[in-house]
């Protein structure tokens, strides 16, 4: 496996791994929305170790489960040699076996949060150019950077029926929308990749096929085609998606096991109300999940990308823009078994936060995650006035979001019905020298001039209805 190279560019290098405060808030806040859901669903949080030993690992580089996300490496002073975690649902995994968790009553509901780590994909064509360039040590530094995400991980062991599948699908759905995104470009497609006994007939066919059609690939996919076929199904190239299309789908390859399994699934999400769609170019190639493979994607969100007709949006080459992954998940026994030596079903799920809270932010600016109340002030006085009225209403335990730095009524406004709040409270240059409040409900326009002594009671009265 490739390890890190340590000669990078110090402030450059870690300044693309800060979060700034607006990031790290969203984040926090979708992962509290997350963790109160998978809760009523009965997981419990654990905390995973932020190193593992590598030799521990090596099982899953060895059966390409690492091969889709590379992990990163480093050596301890004494020659020990460790690596980051590349995926918290693999680090549930080992802690399984690491603490003889097989030894609890199951199925067991595990959540976790964690940073992770992987070296970064290089570009087509970087290698080549890397050979041309005299100061190798200089580019193998830039070309193997990491690239870290925070990841939200939701796993299921010792539960082989597909309620395990499921379920996870259903607190990831419902986290959407909580977070008003299940309607907004949002879609959950599904696929059944084959066991060991139904994967190499599909496979050889699909090579087969592939073959036969070699010269009219694109050069990545000539590439994948010798080793990894199925990534030919999901190339964005023009040429590549009109031989796909007509490609052997592995739909018609399943044996009567997996067909089950997948059947069994969608009358499950089709009962719990979860619109899905079968993706037969879905397979996660090189990754730990198979048998059942699942993503939940974001349509990019670009202004003025997308055409009157509502076509895909498209990039500076006029190829379709890759829908923004926000979460993956599926069947892990098959890297279960690789760490721990033991079969062990497991089903887990995982939600990118830092691309979901990216995307919300795209959509919304100054994400604010959903409230009753919103704050709106008006002029300097009222400015200066407002941070004693929120404390007032903070240990009155009122739920309230402002914009203090925004001077607009209409901008403040816009926010206030972008968060959903019910009620916007405003004060103004008047309001501030008369100690009252204007309480507008956002819905109707309707608003009423308040005391700010009788303000709390007012509230809770209202928000009571």
């Amino acid at each position: 496996m490739p390890k890190i190279h340590h000669k990078t560019k110090g402030d450059e290098f870690a300044a693309g791994l800060d979060r700034m405060p607006p990031d790290e808030r969203v984040g926090a806040e979708i992962a509290l929305i997350v963790d109160a859901i998978a809760k009523f669903y009965g997981f419990e949080r654990m905390r995973i170790s932020p190193v593992e030993n590598a030799a521990g690992w090596a099982p899953l580089g060895r059966a390409g489960l690492l091969d889709a996300r590379q992990p990163v490496f480093c050596k301890t002073r004494n020659g020990e040699e460790i690596l980051f975690p590349v995926s918290a649902a693999l680090g549930v995994v080992r802690a399984y076996f690491s603490h003889r968790m097989q030894e609890l009553p199951h199925p067991l509901k595990i959540m976790a949060e964690a940073e992770t780590y992987a070296l970064a994909p290089k570009k087509e064509g970087a290698r080549a150019e890397k050979e041309k360039r005299a100061d190798d040590a200089a580019a193998e530094a830039e070309d193997m950077p990491y690239v870290s995400r925070r990841e939200w991980a939701l796993v299921m062991m010792g539960e082989e029926s597909l309620i395990a599948e499921t379920e996870i699908i259903q607190v990831i759905w419902k986290a959407c929308a909580e977070l008003g995104l299940a309607y907004d470009g949002v879609e959950l497609k599904i696929n059944a990749t084959g066991c060991s006994q139904c994967r190499g007939s599909f496979r050889a066919a699909l090579g087969a096929f592939l073959r036969s059609r070699v010269a009219r690939l694109c050069t990545v996919s000539r590439r994948d085609l010798k080793s990894r076929p199925t990534k030919v199904l999901s190339c964005r190239d023009e040429r590549c998606r009109g031989i796909a299309e007509a490609a052997p789908q592995v739909l018609d390859f399943l044996c009567d096991r997996c067909k089950k399994q997948l059947r069994t699934l969608l009358e499950f999400l089709d009962e719990a109300r979860v619109p899905y769609f079968l993706d037969p170019a879905l397979f996660g190639e090189g990754s730990w999940f198979g048998e059942i493979v699942f993503v939940v994607t974001m349509r990019p969100d670009i202004e003025g990308d997308a055409g009157a007709d509502g076509e895909l949006h498209r990039d500076d080459q006029g190829a379709p823009r890759a829908p923004v992954v926000i979460a993956e998940g599926g069947r892990m026994s098959r890297a279960a078994a690789a760490l721990g030596g033991k079969e062990l079903s497991v089903v887990a799920g995982t939600l990118f936060l830092d691309a979901l809270a990216d995307e919300m932010q795209k959509r919304s600016g100054d994400v604010l995650i959903a409230t009753d109340v919103f704050f709106i002030q008006l002029g300097e006085l009222a400015k200066r006035k407002s941070l004693e009225i929120l404390e007032i209403l903070r240990e009155a335990g009122v739920d309230v979001k402002e914009s203090l730095g925004r001077d607009s009524i209409k901008v403040q406004l816009k926010i206030a019905e972008r968060v959903g709040a019910r009620y916007a409270l405003v004060l103004g240059q008047k309001e501030a020298l008369d100690a009252t409040i204007i309480v507008r409900e956002t819905g109707s326009g309707m608003q009423e001039t308040v005391s700010q002594e009788k303000l709390i009671d007012f509230l809770k009265k209202k928000l009571k209805k």
